[in-house]
């Protein structure tokens, strides 16, 4: 079922506070280096295939509890596990195809056809997803798992020609560079309501989302803040598969998108600099946590024990009922 925009836009944003908990590790050196602040970063080279794929259509929890759909609206009530998306070619469906596939991805193509091979961080095989060309019934592909039990909240998606999706409605309310502002209601103790200036970066089309993205200043966290203060997934802000869709849209028209969150008048939009992710690793005595050149598409991890003022973080909030 698709919530109301404005209720979902709340759900989605109510859930950004955990993005600014990051967790700061006790050890010898909780000054970052005598204050200078200066983390040390490591190239991102590995990554989850499945993860990554999963999440960059539907976002799950850890526990797998379904969260938000970013691709796909299920059409018919018996099967709404089935997505489609309309597109108007079979390149165009490559290319949405190709963005849910990890950068170090292995995808081999033959013919019209293409197999994802699917590896987790030490290579180890999890599986492939099929990408199918087809012309049936104004289908022009469908992606599978090899297995059903691979995904979660979704067994299959279909590229349908927009021609023949229903009434062929691609219309939306909201255009490029459209700026909303989203209030995120923190219901945490010692945390302020936050609105947040989005930009829309993405029109919605048939089966894809509409997607609003916001730059925030950086948030002060208590030192005091542990993991289990925070009982919940992040859904607004982006992970690693999400950033680097954004880095894509933003790098085809960088100078018009600068110009709007410029309008928007929070965080800037700027080249070489690291917006923070919703991804970190926890070791002994420090946490990795995942950032973003917007610019290049190069994602780092970097150890820190406390928040470089120079990041901010992103918001990322899309839905279809607009």
């Amino acid at each position: 079922m698709i919530m109301k925009t404005k209720k979902f836009i709340h759900a989605l944003a109510a859930l950004t506070i955990a993005a600014t908990a990051f967790t700061a590790c006790s050890s010898d050196d909780d000054n970052n280096n005598n204050g200078q602040n200066v983390p040390e970063s490591e190239a991102v080279t590995s990554y989850d295939d499945l993860s990554f794929f999963q999440n960059a259509i539907v976002s799950i929890d850890s526990l797998g509890n379904f969260l938000c759909r970013h691709y796909g609206q299920p059409l018919y009530d018996n099967d709404t596990t089935q997505l489609y998306i309309g597109v108007e070619t079979l390149a165009q469906a490559e290319e949405i195809f190709r963005d849910w596939v990890a950068p170090t991805g292995n995808v081999t193509k033959t013919g019209n056809d293409l197999t994802y091979l699917l590896t987790d961080y030490d290579g180890k095989m999890q599986g492939s997803i099929l990408f199918t060309a087809t012309t049936s019934g104004g289908k022009l592909a469908e992606v599978t798992p090899s297995s059903p039990s691979l995904l979660k909240h979704f067994s299959k998606v279909i590229f349908l020609s927009n021609s023949s999706w229903p009434y062929n409605s691609t219309e939306g309310k909201y255009r490029l560079g459209d700026i909303r502002e989203l209030t995120v209601d923190h219901n945490v103790s010692g945390y302020k309501n936050v609105s947040y200036n989005s930009v829309c970066i993405r029109e919605k089309g048939n089966g894809v989302n509409a997607m609003f993205v916001a730059i925030s200043p950086d948030l002060y966290v208590p030192k005091t803040w542990t993991p289990n203060d925070l009982l919940y997934d992040v859904a607004a802000v982006p992970g690693e598969e999400k950033g680097l869709e954004i880095s894509k849209i933003l790098r085809k028209d960088w100078n018009f998108f600068v110009s709007c969150f410029d309008a928007a008048g929070m965080g800037k939009l700027n080249r070489d600099e690291k917006y923070w992710l919703n991804k970190k690793k926890t070791y002994l005595f420090k946490t990795n946590q995942w950032c973003i050149d917007l610019s290049k598409g190069d994602v780092d991890q970097v150890d820190f024990q406390w928040h470089n003022p120079e990041k901010h973080f992103l918001v990322c909030i899309d839905w279809l009922d607009d």
